[in-house]
């Protein structure tokens, strides 16, 4: 591993300047502790806020920046930017993931010819083991954004393992996602959908759940039901708070509550 930390350092030393699409997650935070280490000053991590982001994830990222911060001087500034305003990410398509990382793209794009000049580098958090089909990885290959993790071909294991090494306090934080992904594709993105599955998810994170998803289930005109899905491991305990979770999820406005499980 040490190998492959001087492999992503090194890689980072080849480019003039860099700013780095920094979400808070383990991938992106290694990728921005190593630009900084490798770059200082000419390394700049971009936060990108959205109504996609929920608001215990803005947390995270701000407090992992500023351990990154203290560790190795990295900047990070946030770019805010209204999705919702833009009508084909709202009608929530297929190539939504797509659209959405065009947006970010182009955000780090702008913040690095503001900070960094002309001649800065882009790079994002995407590991070996990330599937390059996803449609995500394609506006970042359109973009012309560096991938040094999977460059240097470390892993989502080997994130972890370097995280740990390195004393970064998110290294073994479970993965999450925007919140946009717990709506079906062809549902509407509104604002009152996403704070409602935000409120969901937050209620069942307050019970003492842990690594969890709220997922949207339009009811055709009826309006919308939720179904929360966590690990095989605390549904008998989600189960015994049936009741709270019930009345949560009605003060939020879901037609229906529901159970499963998360693999």
């Amino acid at each position: 591993m040490e190998h492959r930390l001087e492999r992503l350092l090194d890689l980072f030393r080849s480019q003039n300047a860099v700013a780095v699409a920094y979400s808070g997650g383990v991938d992106s935070s290694l990728t921005l502790w190593a630009a900084a280490k490798a770059l200082g000053p000419r390394a700049l991590g971009v936060t990108v806020r959205s109504e996609f982001v929920c608001g215990l994830e803005r947390q995270r990222a701000g407090r992992i920046a500023a351990v990154l911060a203290r560790e190795t001087g990295a900047r990070v500034l946030t770019r805010c930017v209204a999705v919702l305003a833009n009508a084909r990410l709202r009608a929530n398509p297929e190539d939504r993931c797509y659209l959405c990382k065009q947006v970010v793209m182009t955000e780090l794009r702008a913040a690095a010819l503001e900070f960094l000049g002309p001649e800065a580098s882009l790079a994002e958090g995407t590991n070996a083991d990330d599937d390059p089909a996803r449609p995500g990885r394609r506006a970042v290959a359109e973009a012309g954004v560096l991938s040094p993790l999977a460059a240097c071909g470390i892993d989502k294991a080997g994130v972890r393992e370097l995280a740990r090494g390195l004393g970064l306090p998110n290294a073994d934080d479970p993965s999450n996602s925007c919140l946009a992904t717990r709506v079906p594709t062809g549902a509407e993105l509104t604002y009152a959908r996403l704070t409602a599955i935000e409120g969901m998810e937050r209620a069942a994170l307050d019970l003492g759940l842990v690594d969890l998803r709220a997922r949207l289930v339009p009811e055709h005109g009826r309006g919308d039901a939720v179904r929360l899905l966590v690990r095989p491991a605390q549904l008998m305990f989600a189960q015994g708070q049936l009741p709270r979770l019930q009345e949560r999820a009605q003060f939020l406005g879901f037609t229906h509550f529901s159970l499963g499980e998360r693999t």
